[in-house]
């Protein structure tokens, strides 16, 4: 892509690392469909073996008669599948139309898996089996995000960012909330849904229309702004994910650590400065050939960084691991 002033715009490793992160998100979800991830044990009591299979008795019937806790996990799981699921099919949408240049539709796009679909993953993981209870008994109403205040916001995110020791409350709450702070996707989402909008801070100039009239000097700002935020998010989400499968025990530690290194180390690829160490001075490198496992350096970090690539060399076999999704272990 040429850039307003000339420059060739490199917005090529950003869109491999969205492509790379919609890997690893369908490679987990294939493994949650293959091995029935959302499947729980439950053993029946005698008495209640016709009753299983009946369509006179319910999930409702079956939760409320002794079997609530099998059912609780079994849901949760499901329910964090399908928001998964749902988040990656209009997130993946919006990146193809961000590469037609379609930035105002690429957008619009964002705006429910951003602000819907990730925050009741926030708020499941949070609150986790209770979470259940809440759903299928209390108001749906109450779960709707623009009904949820922003201190009870502020709360889940804090928790969440807390537990997989990732981002800030506030910078998620500004970015995807906030329509005062600079870099609100609100004020953005705003302006792409609507073709004139009121509000202070984002107000259509007079004599134009939201969008519209986009020179290419927008279209390169926006088009920017929409990788790297893309590409923050889609890490912090993973980075849920992945901390969610450890913790109901679906993936091991050693599985949690390969992915999570891999992630970052093609992270590290796309910025434009130093990644801090301390985020992956815990986690290792393996091999797929030789399973020969090495910490992350600086140094290799910085390498990678100017070289731009998803994959690392062994030194012991001197075969090259490709980074290319989700890898099961």
């Amino acid at each position: 892509m040429r850039s307003v002033n000339g420059e060739e715009l490199d917005l090529t490793n950003d869109y491999n690392f969205l492509m790379l992160c919609n890997d690893f998100i369908v490679d987990i979800l294939k493994y949650a469909d293959e091995y029935q991830w959302s499947s729980e044990k439950i053993n029946i009591k005698e008495k209640d073996m016709n009753k299983f299979g009946s369509p006179m008795y319910d999930l409702f019937y079956f939760r409320n008669h002794g079997y609530a806790n099998a059912i609780n996990k079994s849901l949760y799981k499901h329910i964090i599948f399908s928001l998964v699921s749902d988040y990656n099919n209009y997130v993946f949408d919006a990146i193809n139309c961000a590469l037609r240049y379609h930035f105002g539709t690429a957008y619009t796009l964002l705006r429910k898996p951003f602000k819907d679909n990730l925050f009741l993953l926030e708020m499941i993981y949070v609150k986790g089996y209770r979470f259940i209870p809440e759903f299928l008994n209390k108001p749906i109403k109450n779960l709707a995000i623009d009904k949820i205040s922003k201190n009870d916001k502020m709360k889940i995110l804090r928790k969440c960012c807390k537990k997989i020791n990732f981002f800030t409350a506030k910078k998620l709450y500004n970015l995807r909330y906030s329509k005062k702070s600079k870099e609100s996707l609100e004020k953005i989402w705003n302006k792409t849904s609507h073709i004139i909008t009121n509000a202070q801070g984002y107000a259509t100039e007079n004599g134009n229309l939201n969008i519209i009239f986009a020179t290419p000097d927008i279209v390169e700002e926006n088009l920017v702004y929409f990788y790297k935020v893309c590409c923050s998010m889609q890490l912090y989400f993973i980075t849920l994910i992945l901390n969610i499968l450890k913790d109901e025990k679906l993936i091991s530690s050693e599985c949690f650590n390969q992915n999570m290194t891999n992630l970052y180390f093609a992270f590290s690829c796309i910025l434009d400065s130093e990644i801090p160490i301390e985020n992956v001075d815990e986690l290792k490198l393996k091999c797929s050939y030789c399973g020969s496992i090495k910490n992350i350096t600086k140094e290799m970090l910085n390498r990678n960084n100017k070289n731009r690539v998803f994959k690392f060399k062994c030194d012991k076999c001197k075969k090259t691991t490709v980074i290319d999704g989700f890898k099961l272990s």
